[in-house]
């Protein structure tokens, strides 16, 4: 199509000219070129693919497009020139000085088509890379589609009795707006968001590592950053060795949660939310810290749903042997810290 795109033109300019039109011949020359660069084509999509115009290395794989674009462009004008030479006098017994009525001569005719070349190389690539964003850009649409579908199927009635719904919901609206800002950002919002739905739907255990319901957290907490950007600062304190203690599964989770409904999203000049973890008395000590407007004088710390649900767990596990404490700080920021028997995995 391209070829014939090419001979169409030609032919209009030669009868704009005056000159005498051969039909056949244009095309066939024409096609000649561009067969040849079909041929390349397969080449050049491999090499856009191994070395694509995006990331860290944009730079070095423009140079190196750059430095195949002028090495490929002029041989396969080489090859255009003699096979259309080739098809002028043995398929049309075009001789002598009557070819130079399709053909310049050699210099001229490989300069001019090795710039062609070049223009069709880049074109491959861009094409081959606008292609691949589409097709990147439709598959996370599809992931946002499947995840907006998800929340609605009964499979995640466990998770929205953990999770605030809220949270879900304004994750996927960021997602959208994200989408036409930051595709890049929204892909990583995606990913997140989805390990989060796994992580929290795969867990059937009642008790798992400190270190499996921090990566849980983190994943959490990547999310919030993306509301709250450099705002929401997060500092943990976990020793080494309290990774391999047992906790309730999604213990933490909802007060960081807390945390953050609480402090973060009603006062903008919130900025550290704390983790910390350690051994008191014999026993596993777990808190979490916000800098937030905190309780208002005298007034009566009350659990919410989510607390509460955490409390309730707590005694079913441990009974007296764990606690969940709810108090203010000093003049500002809330803190929130579960007490529980010590147990390490083996």
């Amino acid at each position: 199509m391209v070829g014939l795109l090419f001979a169409a033109q030609q032919i209009v300019v030669e009868k704009v000219q005056g000159s005498q039109v051969h039909w056949v011949i244009e095309g066939a020359l024409e096609l000649v070129d561009w067969y040849i660069w079909a041929a390349c084509t397969p080449l050049v999509i491999g090499l856009a693919k191994r070395f694509p115009l995006m990331g860290t290395r944009l730079a070095r794989h423009i140079a190196l497009h750059t430095f195949v674009s002028l090495m490929m462009a002029p041989l396969a004008s080489v090859a255009q020139y003699f096979l259309s030479l080739g098809l002028l006098r043995f398929a049309f017994h075009i001789t002598g000085p009557d070819v130079h009525r399709f053909l310049s001569s050699f210099g001229v005719g490989v300069l001019f088509m090795s710039f062609t070349g070049i223009l069709t190389y880049w074109l491959v690539v861009g094409l081959y890379q606008s292609m691949h964003f589409y097709q990147v850009a439709m598959e996370r649409q599809t992931i946002a589609a499947q995840l907006e579908t998800q929340l609605s199927h009964a499979e995640l009635e466990n998770l929205k009795s953990q999770l605030h719904p809220h949270f879900l919901f304004n994750s996927l609206h960021a997602i959208s707006v994200l989408m036409q800002e930051d595709v890049d950002a929204a892909g990583r919002l995606l990913v997140s968001l989805g390990d989060l739905l796994r992580m929290a739907l795969e867990r059937r255990e009642n008790e798992i590592t400190l270190q499996s319901e921090l990566e849980f957290v983190g994943k959490y907490l990547e999310i919030e950053q993306t509301r709250f950007h450099d705002r929401l600062k997060v500092h943990m304190d976990i020793p080494p060795d309290l990774l391999g203690v047992y906790v309730p599964s999604l213990a933490l989770q909802p007060l960081v949660e807390n945390a953050i409904k609480h402090g973060f999203s009603v006062d903008s000049t919130a900025s550290r939310l704390e983790i910390a973890a350690k051994l008191h008395d014999g026993r596993v000590w777990l808190r979490v810290r916000d800098d937030g407007p905190g309780p208002a004088p005298a007034s009566l710390l009350q659990f919410g749903v989510g607390l509460s649900n955490v409390q309730s767990r707590l005694k079913q596990l441990y009974g007296e042997q764990s606690s969940l404490e709810l108090t203010g700080g000093d003049g500002r920021g809330c803190e929130t810290i579960i007490t529980l028997p010590l147990r390490r995995s083996h």
